[in-house]
C-alpha cells in the first residue's frame, strides 16, 4: 500500500525541476543583451582617440591661442564624464542581475537540499518496502536484496558523489560571491573616486565660468571706458573746437580793441579838437564879453558926453546901440548852443568809450576764463580716464593670471585622476584575468564530472532494463508467483522513477554550471569593457 503512495512524491521533483531550464536560456539572454550594451561605446572610444592629439598638443608650451582654447577642454570633458557616469550605471546593473543570480543559485541550492532530503526519505521508504517484501518469499527477497544492497550501494556512492560536488560548488559558489564582493568594493571605490573627481571638474568649470562672467563684465568696463575716452576725446575736440572759437574771439576781441583803440584816439582827437573848439569859443565869449563891456563903457561915456543931445541923435544912438546889443546877443546865444552841443558830443564820446572798453574788457575776460576752464576740464578727464584704464587693466590681467592657475590646476586634477584610473583599471584586469583562468578551470571540472554522472546513469539505466529482463523472464517461469512479479515490476517503476529523479537533479546540476558559464561570460565580457573605459580615460 505505501508503494502508490511513493509515485507522486517521485513525480514531483522533476516537475520542480523542470522549469529550471528556461530561466537558464532567459538569464543568458540578459547577460548578452547587458554584454552587447556594454561592448556599445566602443565609437565613442575611436572618436575620442581621434581627439587624442588635441590634449596632447594642449601639454605642449603655452601659447595665447592655446589659453584661447582651453575654456573648450571643459566643454569637450562634460560629455565624457557624462558617458563614464553611464558607463558606471551600467555595471551597476550588472551587479544587481549577478546579485539576483546569486540569490537564485541559493534558492536553488536549497532546492536541492529539500531534493536530497526527499531522496534519503525515499530510500528509507524503498527499504522498508524491501522488507516488507523479505516476509514473503526469503529466497527471491535474498537476491533481490544483493540487487538492492548492490545497487544501495552505487546510490551511495553516487549520493557521496554528489553530496561532494554539492560541497565543491558550494565552495565555488561562495569564492565566487566573495570575488564578487569584492569587485563590487572596489566599483563603488572607483565610483566615488571618479564622483570626487566630477565634483572637482564642476567646482573648476564653475570657477572657470566665473572668471570667464568676470571676465566679460571688466572687457565691458573696458569698453564703456572706451566709449568714456571716446567721448572725452570727442569732448576734447570739442572744446578745441570752442578754444578755436575763443580764439576767433580774442582776435575778435582784439580787433575790436584796436578799432576801439583807434576809435579812442580819434575820439581823444576830436574831443582836443572840441576842447581846442571850446576854447576858442570860450576866447570869443570872452573878447565878445570883453567887447560888450567896452561897449557899455562907451554907452556910458557917450551919455555922459550927450547928457542934452538932440532927438534925431538919442534915436540913431539907441538905434544904432540897440541892432549891436542884439547882434551881441545873437553870437552870444549861437556860441553857448555850440558850446554846449560840443560838451554834449564830448560826453556822449567818452561814455560810448568807456562801454566799449568796459564790454571788450568783458569779453576778453570771458573768453580766457571759457578757454583755462576748458583746458582744466579736458586735463581732469583725461587724468581720470588714464586712471582707471589703468585700473582695469590691472584687473583684467590679475583675471587671466587667475584663470590660467585655475586652468593649469584642473589639468593637474585630471592627470592625477587618469592615473589613478588606469592603475585601478590596470589591477582590475589582472585581477579579472586570473579570475577568469579559475572559474575556466572550475568549468572545465564541472563538464568532466557532469560528463562522469551522464555515463553513471547510462550504466545505471542499463542495469535497470537487465533487471526490467530478468524479472520479467522470472514471471514467465513463475506464473504462479504473479502477485510478487507485480509487486517486483512496482519497485522496478519505483526505481526508474528515482533514476528519473537522479536524471532531473543532474539537470539541475547542468542548469547550474551553465549559469555559472553565464557569469563567466559576463565577467570575460567585463574584461573589453574596462579597457575601452581605460582607453577612454586615457584618450
Amino acid at each position: 500500500m505505501q508503494t502508490p503512495k511513493s509515485r507522486p512524491g517521485s513525480l514531483d521533483v522533476p516537475q520542480k525541476l523542470s522549469p529550471a531550464t528556461p530561466r537558464t536560456g532567459r538569464k543568458l539572454k540578459t547577460l548578452g543583451s547587458d554584454s552587447d550594451s556594454m561592448t556599445s561605446p566602443s565609437p565613442v572610444s575611436k572618436t575620442l582617440k581621434d581627439k587624442s592629439p588635441k590634449i596632447v598638443d594642449r601639454r605642449s608650451p603655452r601659447s595665447p591661442a592655446i589659453e584661447k582654447k582651453r575654456p573648450s577642454r571643459a566643454s569637450e570633458l562634460e560629455p565624457q564624464l557624462a558617458q563614464l557616469q553611464e558607463e558606471l550605471k551600467k555595471a551597476k546593473d550588472q551587479l544587481s542581475s549577478s546579485e539576483s543570480c546569486k540569490r537564485r543559485a541559493q534558492q536553488e541550492a536549497e532546492e536541492t537540499k529539500k531534493q536530497l532530503a526527499a531522496m534519503s526519505a525515499k530510500l528509507e521508504e524503498t527499504q522498508k518496502q524491501l522488507k516488507e517484501l523479505s516476509d514473503s518469499e526469503e529466497a527471491r527477497v535474498q537476491e533481490l536484496r544483493k540487487i538492492s544492497q548492490d545497487r544501495d550501494r552505487v546510490w551511495q556512492s553516487e549520493l557521496e558523489a554528489v553530496q561532494k560536488q554539492h560541497s565543491m560548488d558550494c565552495a565555488a559558489m561562495a569564492s565566487a560571491l566573495n570575488e564578487i564582493q569584492r569587485l563590487k568594493i572596489q566599483l563603488d571605490r572607483v565610483c566615488e573616486s571618479e564622483a570626487s573627481q566630477a565634483k572637482h571638474a564642476e567646482s573648476a568649470h564653475a570657477e572657470i565660468q566665473s572668471l570667464r562672467v568676470e571676465l566679460a563684465e571688466t572687457l565691458g568696463l573696458v569698453e564703456k571706458l572706451k566709449n568714456q575716452l571716446n567721448d572725452s576725446r570727442e569732448s576734447e575736440d570739442l572744446a578745441l573746437e570752442e578754444f578755436g572759437r575763443a580764439q576767433m574771439l580774442l582776435e575778435v576781441v582784439k580787433t575790436t580793441e584796436e578799432t576801439l583803440k583807434s576809435e579812442h584816439a580819434n575820439a581823444l582827437e576830436s574831443y582836443k579838437s572840441l576842447l581846442a573848439e571850446l576854447e576858442q569859443s570860450k576866447n570869443r565869449v570872452n573878447s565878445l564879453e570883453e567887447l560888450v563891456c567896452n561897449l557899455q563903457d562907451d554907452l556910458a561915456k557917450s551919455h555922459k558926453i550927450t547928457a542934452n543931445p538932440p532927438d534925431d541923435i538919442k534915436a540913431l544912438c539907441e538905434s544904432g546901440e540897440c541892432d549891436q546889443s542884439e547882434k551881441l546877443k545873437a553870437e552870444l546865444n549861437n556860441l553857448k548852443k555850440e558850446s554846449n552841443q560840443l560838451r554834449d558830443a564830448l560826453e556822449a564820446a567818452e561814455r560810448r568809450y568807456q562801454d566799449q572798453s568796459l564790454d571788450s574788457t568783458l569779453q576778453i575776460r570771458n573768453a580766457y576764463e571759457l578757454v583755462e576752464h576748458a583746458k582744466s576740464e579736458s586735463c581732469q578727464r583725461e587724468a581720470e580716464l588714464e586712471a582707471n584704464l589703468k585700473e582695469y587693466s590691472a584687473e583684467v590681467e590679475e583675471l587671466k593670471t587667475k584663470l590660467i592657475e585655475k586652468e593649469n590646476a584642473l589639468q593637474s586634477i585630471s592627470c592625477e585622476n587618469l592615473k589613478a584610473q588606469n592603475k585601478l583599471l590596470a589591477e582590475r584586469e589582472t585581477e579579472l584575468e586570473m579570475e577568469l583562468e579559475t572559474s575556466e578551470s572550475i568549468l572545465e571540472d564541472l563538464k568532466a564530472s557532469l560528463l562522469e554522472k551522464e555515463t553513471r546513469l547510462k550504466c545505471i539505466t542499463e542495469e535497470n532494463e537487465q533487471l526490467k529482463s530478468e524479472i520479467m523472464k522470472r514471471e514467465i517461469e513463475r506464473s504462479r508467483a504473479s502477485g510478487e512479479a507485480l509487486a517486483l515490476a512496482e519497485t522496478a517503476k519505483a526505481a526508474e522513477r528515482e533514476a528519473l529523479m537522479k536524471l532531473g537533479y543532474l539537470t539541475e546540476e547542468a542548469d547550474k554550471s551553465c549559469r555559472k558559464a553565464g557569469l563567466l561570460s559576463s565577467l570575460m565580457q567585463l574584461k573589453p569593457l574596462t579597457r575601452d573605459g581605460s582607453r577612454i580615460k586615457e584618450d
